[in-house]
């Protein structure tokens, strides 16, 4: 976890210039979609469970370990271990530890500016556009771009439709895909990208680095949702020109959509949502 111990030094660095209480752990949250934590002053932040976990016991033994400890001892400590199973705890609180600093006033201080929404304003026309994690961006790039690729670690039985007569048809039709396999399965095509927009969730499962290396043709390079409120110093560092995320604005009512009997699937709608370009 090399990567998360270089993202948690330029976080304590802004602990240093803002003179910022670090947060300390008041409870975790196995969802059926994302895992969370929040801190005493109940921020919080998530992750996408896309990872390999430990048997249930044994994860909630660790998290207990963690709860009402400072964040980054126990990101310090997790990545001692290196253990790849525990990286979603260790990434999830690196996104803790970021949530003080993503103002807009406080990013203005460091040279980035912040905009509400998600409106990707970039010329799309006559480009082939690669999304890693479908779901968002289709109403930006669907039919407004020369080629559109869409890369996804679940099967075609979780995205795709068929319809079938005398031909069959698959819908959601003039998308290119890449299904059931690490985008990275597809050098080639990630090669040729001239925009490519990746989920958070690469951070997560740790493939984040190693797909931006490869579109190394890419014009525009960018990280969306809320596994991906990490240190945008980080993130731009790394070559990331563009960052689209969102943090919670009212834990319970996001806890509360998330616990019901049947799940709303509204996520963005109890968030913040915003855009992040460096100066």
């Amino acid at each position: 976890m090399k990567d998360l111990r270089i993202a948690l030094g330029m976080i304590q660095k802004n602990y240093e210039i803002y003179k910022e209480p670090v947060p300390i752990i008041k409870e975790f949250v196995l969802g059926h979609r994302w895992f969370m934590v929040s801190d005493t002053n109940d921020r919080l932040s998530m992750s996408l469970r896309v990872t390999k976990e430990k048997a249930f016991d044994e994860h909630e033994r660790i998290l207990k370990s963690l709860i009402g400890r400072p964040a980054d001892e126990c990101v310090y400590e997790l990545i001692k271990g290196a253990d790849k199973e525990l990286r979603i705890i260790a990434a999830c609180l690196c996104n803790l530890l970021s949530k003080p600093f993503n103002s807009a006033d406080r990013l203005k201080d460091r040279g980035i500016i912040r905009t509400e929404g998600r409106v990707f304003d970039y010329d799309v026309k006559d480009k082939k556009v690669g999304i890693i994690g479908y779901g968002l961006y289709n109403e930006v790039f669907l039919g407004k771009c020369k080629e559109f690729h869409a890369f996804d670690l679940r099967d075609p039985k979780g995205i795709l439709s068929y319809k079938i007569g005398k031909e069959t048809k698959v819908y959601p039709e003039n998308i290119h895909w890449h299904l059931g396999e690490n985008a990275l399965e597809h050098k080639d095509i990630l090669e040729s990208l001239d925009i490519v927009v990746m989920t958070g969730c690469t951070i997560v499962n740790n493939t984040y680095q190693d797909i931006l290396r490869t579109c190394k043709n890419a014009k525009i390079r960018g990280i969306y949702g809320p596994s991906a409120e990490l240190c945008p110093e980080y993130l731009f560092d790394l070559g990331y020109n563009y960052i689209f995320s969102a943090s919670v604005r009212d834990k319970e009512a996001f806890y509360n959509s998330n616990f019901a009997a049947i799940p709303e699937g509204m996520d963005l709608s109890y968030m913040d949502c915003y855009e992040l370009r460096h100066t």
